[in-house]
């Protein structure tokens, strides 16, 4: 990223040029070059609906608008606002792939000793942190276009994530579930997960970081005596006292 539109965009966001990874990091994974494809598709797909609306709209106002309202500057305002759309549709073209490269190249996912973090979003900055305790399953989605480029998502859910109804392009949607977390793109889905599971086992192993040893303190000796010791100190002072209580009676 060290051409000057790059350069210019990210300082203009205020985007940090290096990575603020999180303390105690030990692993930290990127979106395979397969996903930036796989969004410039999804986004291809996009402009095409929106340009199909683009021009039913001009043959809208082209055809019908003046017949129904018949003012004697109807026409050309339509194609003023008309125009407006398409240059408007003309600059955001291109600028929308920019952002998604954009967006590919700032992505990041890190594990550290004790939680996960997500870092994505270029307009909108977004990190989610899960810690190892609270997560409670984890899975890999693919659909068919991903299969297609050999790239997968893994999803992460913690206590009262839930099962939701939001398809495997959640992505699309800055309004994901506080309760999950998505490593998207992953060209090794299985490796992150298993590397996940490892921790989260770790973690609950040890219980919450510390040593899996149980902390023994060495027991106090107690004093046992057999019950034939026992019966005869106790004979021993039935005597004493026998003897106490008769040199008592005699004058």
């Amino acid at each position: 990223m060290a051409d000057v539109p790059h350069a210019w965009l990210l300082r203009w966001l205020k985007v940090p040029s290096e990575r603020q990874l999180p303390e105690g990091t030990v692993r930290v994974f990127n979106a395979a070059p397969a996903y930036l494809n796989y969004r410039r598709v999804l986004l291809a797909l996009k402009q095409v609906g929106v340009l199909a609306g683009t021009v039913v709209g001009w043959l809208f106002i082209s055809r019908w608008v003046p017949m129904i309202l018949d003012f004697p500057y109807t026409r050309p305002v339509m194609y003023a606002l008309e125009a407006f759309v398409w240059v408007g549709y003309l600059v955001m073209f291109p600028v929308s792939f920019f952002v998604i490269r954009l967006d590919y190249e700032l992505r990041w996912y890190a594990l550290t000793d004790r939680s996960l973090r997500v870092h994505e979003g270029v307009m909108s900055l977004r990190e989610k942190t899960m810690t190892f305790a609270n997560i409670q399953q984890i899975s890999i989605q693919q659909n068919p276009l991903q299969r297609l480029l050999g790239i997968a998502d893994v999803k992460v859910e913690t206590a009262g994530g839930g099962s939701g109804a939001r398809g495997n392009d959640a992505d699309l949607d800055p309004a994901e579930h506080l309760h999950e977390a998505r490593f998207r793109g992953v060209s090794d889905p299985e490796a992150i997960r298993d590397a996940i599971l490892e921790r989260v086992r770790m973690h609950r192993d040890t219980g919450l970081g510390e040593s899996s040893e149980l902390i023994t303190r060495p027991e106090e000796p107690v004093a046992t005596t057999s019950p034939v010791a026992a019966a005869k100190e106790l004979l021993a002072e039935v005597r004493e006292l026998r003897g106490a209580l008769a040199s008592r009676r005699s004058p």
